[in-house]
């Protein structure tokens, strides 16, 4: 009897064990909310793929679909959730903190399939807290700001005129935009085009970065690449550039004047424009160009 009673509770204990391996954790939303035109969407959320697009809407709409699965033996159960709260003008999109308990018996797989798409109206503002996510932003003209462990952003047609951007390991592009421009990087790729910039305050460590702006009169452009190989492409204006450099090489186009060198310094001066560029490198390249 008590043979049969231990075999009976070790068939119960294996089968609640694979019932939760076939247990899917699937979410699903499409809902429109209210906010005003000029408010904020706060985002927080972990592995997703993000779209945000700006449009002539008065609302918001957000649409999310995760599809988590674990296939094998294992006591792994999904728990998410998102919350979605209307305040004050300004709308707040978190995932909440999940708490998932796993014990493997045997073999087992994971995947997920996570996008948000956020529609919004042109003139609002993004706040977002990322952890592996990917961004695709479009056409939005509020303020831009960015704090992102790893994963890849792109900001499209954001006309805007305050974007701080934080990001550890990722690349990162941008075509246009205005004002203030303030990235920090650690390892990835900078590609920035069509930008009309009257401050920008870039750091990185290593990666390319290649950046196109305007250079406005006053304005003041601040860049520090450890290892990182520079290429400035001015799209009009002009101004006096300052580089630091340690076992750099630096050069520039025809269209730069070349006012100082020494083994630590270099600097030029481009047309007859009062912007100011100050560079920093060690062991990275620097090339200047006028378009």
């Amino acid at each position: 009897m008590k043979t049969t009673r231990n075999i009976a509770i070790l068939w119960l204990i294996v089968g609640t064990i694979q019932l939760f391996a076939q247990d899917d954790g699937d979410y699903h939303l499409d809902k429109v909310y209210s906010m005003d035109t000029q408010g904020t969407v706060y985002l927080r959320s972990e592995d997703a793929k993000v779209r945000i697009t700006g449009s002539d809407r008065n609302d918001a709409r957000v649409v999310i679909d995760r599809v988590e699965q674990v296939r094998g033996i294992t006591n792994r159960r999904p728990s998410f959730a998102m919350e979605i709260e209307e305040k004050d003008g300004d709308l707040y999109v978190t995932e909440k903190s999940r708490s998932t308990s796993r014990v493997n018996i045997g073999i087992s797989v994971y995947s997920l399939e996570y996008d948000i798409s956020i529609e919004l109206p042109r003139n609002a503002s993004l706040k977002i807290d990322g952890e592996d996510d990917d961004y695709l932003i479009r056409s939005v003209n509020g303020r831009i700001s960015i704090d992102a462990e790893d994963g890849d952003i792109e900001l499209l047609n954001c006309q805007g005129d305050d974007f701080e951007i934080t990001l550890e390991d990722g690349d990162l592009t941008m075509d246009g935009g205005n004002g203030s421009l303030v990235v920090e990087v650690e390892d990835g790729d900078l590609d920035f085009r069509n930008g009309n910039f009257k401050e920008i305050e870039l750091v990185t460590e290593d990666g390319d970065v290649h950046l196109e702006t305007k250079l406005l009169n006053g304005g003041i452009y601040d860049l520090d690449g450890e290892d990182a190989t520079i290429d400035f492409i001015v799209l009009s204006g002009g101004g006096v550039f300052n580089i630091s450099r340690d076992d750099a090489r630096v050069s520039a186009s025809s269209a730069f004047r070349l006012t100082r060198e020494t083994d630590s310094r270099v600097a030029y001066q481009l047309g007859e424009g009062s912007a100011e560029v100050y560079m920093r490198t060690k062991d990275g390249r620097v090339r200047l160009e006028k378009n």
